[in-house]
């Protein structure tokens, strides 16, 4: 596959909305592949679109947060699931650029186009230390998304001090010939994403390809890169960036409700045209209004990690919680949206080819990420308002 990475970050957005068409195109093939078709994976990445967070030293665009949400927003708007995939990608990118040694990421992006997949918890892993690092002697990882186009895995493994006993999660960076993918990402969204399990067997992981989950996320974690890209902070990028593809599903769920609506009518009623129906023009201001408003609040919580990054400060912990929750407001408002629209599509709503409930599904499964979980972010920052100690790690 040839690198072409375009000069200019300004135009990638203009560049994912040139995808929408082929990704539209291509759904059906990436649902029965449960994964990207080739020909996508190459347009994406002769794009750009991969190469968001990636340095500029390495030939990567590094563009801010603001950008990269708009492009991965636009990709959602022709398949949430490939966006889903994109996002993932990105942002484990991001990771191995700002947050571990710098020599590590140049060994990774030495090869123009490299591309890294993550899943930062396992299900299950026995590992032990052993001299200059620890082998995984046995893991399981779920929903590993955006793998199969990856050249390394980031994985959430042990970590052990001098004594060998254990002292928090890890995140080890490995490279793709170590991992066994069990190809069952069989479900009812997001198929586009590739979300495959993963394990690993008798695999030895260097120390300095290992950094702390909890020094990543509290902003203790050395950053390998001064700019200001690589110093967002960690726990509300990794729940915004989870929101940019919901958010064009919510778009593009709107836009073909309405490209639908006059060839509908509604049953048992004196309406041949359900356009012309004030219930219908109810709903309409309703469902419109909650995916307003959601992507204001996501392009919001952006700026604000883009300011904040800038400011050379990491942001407050306060303020990180209060990202993750609106975040997490911000996807249950796209879902309310989406979820009132299916309802109003009628009986044609049920059909396995209903694009509307296509992106009904792929919004529901979106939302089903324990970093964009509704319940556990609200209570994070209402006890946290409260002065008593949250019950999330990443915060």
């Amino acid at each position: 596959m040839k690198h072409v990475v375009p000069s200019g970050d300004a135009d990638v957005v203009a560049r994912a909305r040139g995808l929408i068409g082929d990704l539209r195109a291509a759904q059906k093939e990436s649902d029965r592949l449960a994964r990207p078709p080739e020909h996508i994976v190459e347009k994406l990445q002769e794009a750009g679109l991969y190469s968001l967070t990636v340095p500029r030293a390495f030939g990567g665009l590094q563009a801010d947060i603001s950008t990269w949400m708009k492009a991965v927003t636009e990709l959602g708007r022709g398949d949430g699931g490939v966006a889903w995939a994109v996002t993932l990608v990105t942002a484990c990118n991001w990771m191995v650029a700002g947050l571990y040694p710098k020599h590590v990421a140049e060994q990774v992006f030495a090869k123009p186009g490299a591309r890294v997949a993550g899943v930062f918890s396992s299900r299950g892993c026995k590992a032990r230390p052993v001299e200059g690092g620890i082998l995984v002697e046995k893991g399981i990882w779920f929903f590993n998304s955006g793998v199969y186009q990856a050249q390394w895995d980031l994985l959430g493994v042990p970590m052990f001090d001098k004594a060998g006993e254990p002292i928090g999660p890890g995140i080890a960076l490995v490279p793709i010939s170590d991992v066994k993918l069990l190809h069952d990402w069989d479900t009812s969204g997001i198929r586009g994403s590739g979300s495959t399990n993963v394990t690993m067997e008798n695999v030895f992981i260097p120390h300095e390809r290992i950094v702390s989950l909890l020094a990543c996320n509290s902003g203790e974690q050395p950053r390998a890169c001064p700019d200001a890209l690589y110093r967002t902070a960690f726990a509300p990028l990794m729940a915004g960036i989870l929101s940019y593809p919901v958010l064009g599903l919510g778009l593009h769920m709107l836009e073909a409700f309405l490209e639908g609506l006059p060839k509908r009518d509604i049953k048992l009623t004196t309406y041949t045209r359900q356009g012309e129906a004030p219930v219908t023009h109810l709903q309409l201001a309703d469902a419109s209004s909650k995916i307003d408003a959601a992507k204001l609040i996501v392009e919001t919580t952006c700026r604000e990690m883009d300011d904040w990054a800038a400011s050379g400060e990491y942001m407050p912990r306060l303020q990180r919680a209060r990202i993750c929750r609106d975040t997490a407001f911000a996807d249950r408002l796209v879902w309310e949206a989406v979820d009132l629209l299916g309802s109003a599509a009628g009986g044609s709503f049920s059909r396995n080819d209903s694009i509307l409930n296509r992106i009904w599904q792929d919004v529901k499964v979106g939302g089903m990420h324990p970093f964009v979980s509704r319940e556990s972010n609200f209570e994070t920052y209402g006890r946290m308002l409260a002065g008593v100690e949250p019950p999330l790690m990443l915060m």
